[in-house]
């Protein structure tokens, strides 16, 4: 049974795709376990740093995509498996020479975006209320990344900004919600809207009245700079919101990270300085999801 964990906020630019792949890589090589990333983004970043631009690009012309395997669930007459989908060995580090972490990806799509247009479309038919059809789309969604259930230990849900039908999905069938942010002062707003959809569509109020060890979710501080001012942002929202005393500073070394080289490379060579907040990152994540 695997632990479905979603990086989502319905802020853009936040860094969602590049704590994907980070958690990504952490858990694969140092908790010896196997990942699978999704990417429910149409930006496809996530899939263009572990895969590079050329094999992304073959992945749109074979279908092996996440656009593509909800299409075929949707129209397919043969039973559509996953794994048919997923691209295997991905990343461009190695645990020891010659020996790459077992990490896959559900590669996303540039068609994404329309697709679930088209979803809402299909569930439409016959003068279904609209609200009906969106509650249907989103049930498919989940049917269908529900699937990678068995596939492996832990599957990464990279979920793009704002709510679509398929992020609705993936909150709703993750285990745990990370919800990275920047400390500015539009992310107070957006961690708070979030997290009542998170918590099921509940007013404020009631998310608060929530333990915070019992929310299905966590925030993590994202591209925080050595100032008084960023500081207190991230301590208004840790005021409403359980949040990770682990944070991602600012610092080139995490952007640079996200050039795919090709070659084999360790942690280290990747990552650089940003290693050491990467490393507390995933020993608190440890204490806290159950694996």
């Amino acid at each position: 049974m695997a632990y479905f964990l979603a990086i989502a906020n319905r802020k853009g630019g936040v860094g969602k795709s590049t704590v994907s792949v980070m958690l990504t890589y952490a858990f694969a090589l140092w908790s010896n376990k196997k990942v699978l990333l999704i990417d429910l983004d149409a930006q496809s970043n996530s899939s263009l740093i572990l895969m590079g631009g050329e094999r992304w690009i073959k992945a749109q012309r074979t279908s092996k995509n996440v656009a593509a395997y909800i299409e075929d669930r949707l129209y397919s007459i043969e039973q559509t498996k996953i794994y048919n989908y997923i691209e295997y060995e991905v990343g461009d580090i190695e645990v020891s020479p010659g020996k790459l972490p077992d990490i896959s990806i559900l590669p996303g799509s540039l068609n994404f975006e329309d697709l679930q247009d088209e979803l809402i479309t299909y569930y439409s038919r016959n003068q279904t209320p609209f609200r009906q059809a969106k509650t249907k789309c989103s049930e498919h969604f989940r049917a269908a990344l529900s699937f990678a259930n068995s596939f492996s230990d832990i599957v990464i849900l990279d979920c793009a900004p704002g709510i679509s039908n398929a992020t609705a999905a993936a909150l709703k069938l993750a285990n745990k919600i990370i919800v990275p942010f920047r400390p500015d002062a539009v992310s107070q707003f957006a961690v708070d809207r979030i997290s009542r959809i998170i918590e099921g569509g509940k007013k404020f109020e009631e998310v608060l009245s929530i333990p915070a060890n019992r929310r299905r979710y966590v925030c993590l501080a994202n591209y925080v700079r050595k100032n008084r001012r960023d500081g207190l942002y991230i301590d208004n929202i840790a005021v409403d919101h359980p949040i990770l005393k682990s944070f991602i500073p600012a610092m080139p070394a995490v952007s640079d990270a996200f050039d795919f080289l090709g070659e084999p490379q360790n942690m280290e060579e990747k990552y650089g300085e940003a290693l050491r907040p990467l490393r507390a990152l995933h020993q608190e994540l440890l204490a806290v999801l159950p694996f």
